[in-house]
Parts: C-alpha cells; structure tokens; sequence
C-alpha cells in the first residue's frame, strides 16, 4: 500500500522482467537496466526497458506504484511520481539516442546494424496504476501495464464478454471481436494500437 515500502524496487524488477519476456515473444530485441556512460550534463540514470523492432526502438520506464487511497493521494501521484517519470524519461530516451548514434555496443545488443539510419524511439511510462492514463509528462505517454499486456498479447476480444458467455445471442457486430493486428503483429502497430487506445 505505501510508496515506500521495502519490496518496490524487487516488484518494479519482476514487472522489467516479465515485460522484457513478452516483448522478446514478439519478435523483439530487449535490453534490461541499461546503464548510459555518464554525460557532462549529468547523469541519466539506469533505463528499465529498451527493445526494437521493424527499425524502431521503445524506451520504457517503469513504475511499481501503490494503492491510492484518498484524491490527495492521486493528486500527488500525478504531479510528483509521473512529472518526474516525465523528466527521467525524457533524459534516458536522450541518452539511448546518443548512444545508438555514437557507439556500437548498445546497438549490437539490440540487433541494430552500425551504419543503418538512425530508428525511429518513442519512449513510454509504464504504471501498474491507471491512473492518468494517456497523459503526457514531459511529451512521454502514460501507459498502464495492464494495457500493455493486453496489447501484446492481442487480448481485447477478453474485455468484451468472452465466448459469449453473457450473452444470449451471437454478437451483433461480429468485427468487434477482430484481433488488434489484422495485417500481423509489427512494432508500428503496437504503438498505433497503445497511443490511439484502440484496446478499449
């Protein structure tokens, strides 16, 4: 329940993980807790998620955050806890640019050819809480983990009773159960299918 407990940073590390296993089962390269060398202009601080595909790369930053239990709470969530996710990841999405363009270790890494035009990175937010979802901090997109899942694992037909089972007859409109990537799953389609909530 409280942001300061004990067990948040092991929570925020399972979360990296689990995240980093499900992008990896769809065809991308991730990188877990990146270290950048540090910049004179300070330091970025270790970056949670790094994973490319189809010549884009997806910088994560993720935040286990806890039950709210008053709109104080939320309020303070939203403009401490997500305003400075904003500013982290606008730094770490800065220094894994810098780093793609300048040395070669990150780029093997994650599969990137050294003389390939510079990929297209989009950096995201990710909370175990809904709260603010689709709000920009800093420019980055608020994103909850729960969507994120949903969205790659292609799940919203599960959002809209599921086989009927409420249901007393066949679905009205039978394209509302299509799947999210219709032409197959690609890098550009999940971002197209997270930033315009085509999961709900």
């Amino acid at each position: 329940l409280g942001m300061r407990r004990n067990e948040v940073r092991a929570e925020t590390q399972r979360i990296e993980t689990r995240l980093g296993v499900m992008l990896e089962g769809r065809g991308f390269k991730v990188v877990l807790n990146w270290n950048p060398p540090v910049e004179p202009d300070g330091n970025a601080g270790e970056v949670d998620v790094i994973c490319t595909r189809d010549g884009t790369v997806l910088v994560l930053e993720v935040k286990s955050t806890y039950l709210r239990r008053s709109q104080q709470d939320a309020w303070q969530h939203e403009t401490t806890t997500l305003r400075k996710a904003g500013q982290q990841i606008r730094r770490k999405v800065a220094a894994v640019q810098m780093a793609l363009s300048n040395e070669t270790e990150l780029a093997q890494r994650l599969g990137l050819e050294a003389c390939a035009p510079a990929p297209a990175i989009y950096g995201w937010i990710v909370d175990t809480s809904i709260e603010c979802d689709h709000q920009r901090f800093g420019g980055f997109l608020k994103v909850s983990v729960e969507e994120l899942l949903i969205a790659m694992r292609d799940d919203r037909h599960l959002l809209h009773d599921p086989d009927g089972l409420f249901a007393q007859k066949a679905p009205a409109n039978p394209t509302a159960l299509q799947g999210l990537y219709p032409q197959g799953f690609s890098a550009g389609r999940l971002i197209e299918v997270v930033e315009t909530q085509a999961v709900w």
